[in-house]
């Protein structure tokens, strides 16, 4: 049972909605790149362990000591597990406890950022009363990763000791006392805690086009005589509604303003008609006629 779910910061949101429609400056597209990789390996760690009755969480950002953040927290007994999920590929190498990748890429806050995490939260719990022993390891979980070495360092896990993490999750037995632990926790979750000024680029240069929400291309081509849209690129299919609204939603995040059925017309390829009326339902408004805006509800 999961407590909580990853739910992406408003600079994440920006940033996805911002994908494939702008070349973005180096700064946002090095977080964006780095923020899906990452959430790639998670998902794919949270769908292993998804269906375990053990109380987890995904994606904690703790207001506490000037803040840390916790990939997955998974309660067993008497003990906390802390897994923070890397999904590197390639292979590396454990230089001066450092990984180094082919490329010569150095990751010098693996162990370090876990060790720091790992005191933070210990001292947390303390502070709480929440009397649990903390174990934390980094977990590499994508089979594209090698690491030569010798010596593995205790706290980390490589992808062929996955199956093996998720076996033992499987084999955790949920007590009513995980959850009230995990619910303290979630009172100190702050999903805002690292603010990232967002850069607003002109609206106007925004290439536009509905989202497909399975493979995040801009492939969703209305059909006029069909209640449901399309995916040209991977098959997906939602209905007309739920895909306007995603767009009207990646929209106001990238205008940070509200919109106009024109706009939107524009953006999605829909009869201007069909746009007012579906956006009538889904938003509020804000003038008359030509000078009509909606915000989402």
């Amino acid at each position: 049972m999961f407590v909580k779910l990853h739910e992406p910061n408003d600079y994440q949101k920006f940033l996805l909605a911002a994908e494939h429609r702008m070349n973005l400056n180096d700064h946002d597209y090095h977080k964006l790149f780095t923020y899906i990789k990452g959430f790639e390996g998670e998902s794919y760690f949270y769908k292993l362990i998804n269906d375990t009755e053990c109380v987890k969480l995904w994606d904690i950002s703790l207001d506490y000591r000037k803040g840390s953040q916790y990939d997955f927290l998974i309660f067993d007994k008497g003990t906390l597990y802390h897994f923070d999920v890397k999904n590197f590929t390639g292979s590396y190498q454990l230089v001066d406890r450092q990984f180094v990748s082919e490329k010569g890429n150095v990751h010098t806050d693996v162990v370090s950022q876990l060790s720091k995490a790992h005191h933070k939260l210990e001292s947390f719990l303390k502070s709480q009363q929440i009397k649990y022993q903390l174990v934390s390891r980094v977990l590499f979980v994508n089979h594209d990763y090698r690491l030569s070495t010798d010596t593995i360092p205790k706290s980390v896990l490589l992808p062929h000791q996955v199956d093996e993490v998720v076996h033992y999750i499987q084999s955790i037995e949920p007590l009513q006392e995980h959850r009230a632990a995990a619910e303290k926790i979630l009172a100190y979750h702050n999903n805002e805690l690292v603010q990232e000024r967002i850069h607003y680029y002109p609206f106007d240069n925004f290439k536009g086009g509905i989202r497909c929400g399975k493979c995040r291309r801009l492939s969703m081509i209305p059909d006029l005589k069909k209640k449901y849209i399309c995916c040209t690129n991977c098959h997906h299919r939602v209905n007309n509604k739920t895909a306007l609204c995603s767009l009207i939603l990646e929209m106001s995040l990238l205008k940070n303003d509200s919109l106009s059925a024109a706009e939107v017309r524009k953006w999605s390829g829909m009869p201007l008609r069909t746009v007012q009326r579906m956006m009538s339902d889904s938003c509020h408004k804000q003038g008359q006629y030509k000078n009509m805006r909606y915000h989402l509800k």
